[in-house]
């Protein structure tokens, strides 16, 4: 071994990681377990755990490292799992990462369902935005994120992890500040006996880690990109976030933990206003017509889109 390789600061064995922050290395043996541990830490910090725990599963490197992480802390969490895939109908893009959503699955030995956008609402993401593509980030999110409702309705999922990591965090914190839209900084902190409630289990993990783990545990696929995700405001974000982060280490987790500050007092407030019923589809939303309805108009409700499909 040369004397020029760096070593991990706890075993001595060739380092994969250096936190910017504190100085430290880690082998990939002890990256690995300090992903986990803050997975389960998270997992077992959020409440009362259900028997079987959905995963919002892209298919995509945050949710594959989410999905490994979290079967590899199954015997310490004690909960099983389901994959939950949304496909959206992007062409030339979703097929492929649902492909390598299936083999993940196998691989892990996960329980995976899927739904789409056509099944539910009636039309593909690619056929709702013609002519509107400028949001198509905005209004995939509000369906993507009904679809995940149904679906976990579908399968009796009370607890949906998603793999959200700190710099998802750190950028929402900014925007939010960006837009001073108080709907979106106060998004789900309403109460809501209907919603499977949502924890964020790579919360303290930053996105670097997310990608690094996905590789050494041999799950790392590259896949296209989004074709909608080039104009958007994250994008921007994000870069803005990562100068900082090199010039300033730190900054991501600070903005992240502020978020999370920010969020946790403004659901104290919420705590018994509670969220009501949409009056054509009868999902919980903030207004009288919740966002998926005022997108679609009532035709996919009286279709059948406030209640789960016949299997």
């Amino acid at each position: 071994m040369g004397d020029d390789q760096i070593l991990c600061s706890l075993c001595r064995q060739p380092a994969v990681w250096r936190d910017r922050e504190t100085g430290s290395h880690l082998c990939s043996l002890h990256l690995k377990e300090s992903v986990e541990n803050r997975v389960a830490e998270m997992i077992c910090t959020a409440g009362p755990l259900p028997d079987r725990v959905g995963v919002a599963f892209s298919g995509g490197k945050d949710s594959t490292a989410l999905l490994a992480a979290m079967t590899a802390t199954q015997d310490h969490t004690g909960i099983r799992l389901i994959a939950l895939t949304v496909d959206e109908g992007i062409g030339g893009y979703r097929e492929e990462t649902i492909r390598h959503a299936a083999q993940v699955c196998s691989i892990l030995g996960v329980e995976h369902r899927i739904i789409s956008f056509p099944d539910l609402f009636g039309y593909s993401l690619d056929e709702i935005l013609q002519q509107q593509e400028s949001r198509a980030c905005t209004v995939c999110g509000i369906l993507r994120r009904r679809a995940l409702e149904i679906l976990a309705e579908e399968e009796g999922i009370r607890l949906l992890a998603t793999g959200h990591n700190q710099d998802d965090h750190a950028q929402t914190a900014l925007m939010n500040a960006f837009s001073a839209d108080l709907k979106k900084v106060c998004a789900g902190t309403g109460p809501s006996l209907r919603y499977a409630r949502r924890i964020k289990p790579f919360a303290r993990v930053s996105e670097r880690e997310v990608t690094l783990y996905a590789i050494l545990a041999g799950l790392f696929t590259r896949l296209p990109e989004c074709p909608y995700a080039g104009g958007a405001l994250r994008n921007e974000v994000r870069s803005l976030l990562n100068r900082f982060e090199q010039q300033f280490p730190g900054s991501m987790r600070n903005a992240a933990a502020c978020e999370a500050e920010i969020r946790s007092r403004l659901r104290e407030k919420s705590s018994g206003k509670g969220l009501v019923p949409c009056r054509i589809c009868g999902w919980p939303g903030t207004g009288e017509i919740c966002q998926v309805c005022t997108l679609l108009g009532a035709g996919w409700a009286r279709s059948g889109g406030d209640r789960p499909r016949d299997r």
